[in-house]
């Protein structure tokens, strides 16, 4: 299940590039054209890391309540184990994300430089929206999972 996951998500990055390679090609020219490769490469790994998060944060949920009524050291090593995955994704795709919102602020200034902001509104704008909308989807499988482990924990002082 765990290599499926990763096979999945090296796809989707491949063809996430396949797709974005010829925009990069017409980046070198257009600023606008390289602001627009930049917020789409900035959404597909914002949605790879959104993906991967909320699944790590659902494993974390669903073994902290499979874990109920077993022993400590057996749900300790389960959750230990998940966590230490959940986090591991976060700060990976964490640093990649802050990779792309850099390169987007350069090419932004290079564009609005060459005063070649006009059309980007409406795409700078729809990326905010799913940005946004993928970070309340993560927080909430986040306070989930959280509120698991701590059901988990009282289950074990009683």
């Amino acid at each position: 299940m765990l290599d499926m996951k990763k096979t999945l998500t090296l796809v989707t990055i491949a063809l996430a590039l396949g797709v974005l390679a010829p925009s990069a090609a017409l980046a070198d020219t257009d600023p606008a054209a390289a602001v627009k490769a930049d917020v789409a490469k900035l959404v597909s790994d914002a949605t790879a890391r959104h993906d991967a998060v909320i699944a790590d944060a659902n494993k974390l949920a669903a073994d902290a309540n499979a874990a109920k009524g077993g022993t400590k050291a057996a749900a300790l090593a389960t959750i230990k184990a998940d966590l230490a995955k959940l986090r591991a994704d976060r700060k990976a795709s964490g640093d990649i994300l802050k990779a792309d919102r850099a390169q987007l602020k350069t090419d932004l200034a290079a564009a609005k430089e060459a005063k070649a902001l006009k059309g980007l509104r409406a795409t700078l704008k729809d990326a905010r929206a799913t940005l946004k909308q993928q970070r309340a989807e993560v927080k909430q499988a986040l306070e989930a999972a959280r509120a698991a482990v701590k059901d988990l924990r009282a289950s074990f002082k009683k």
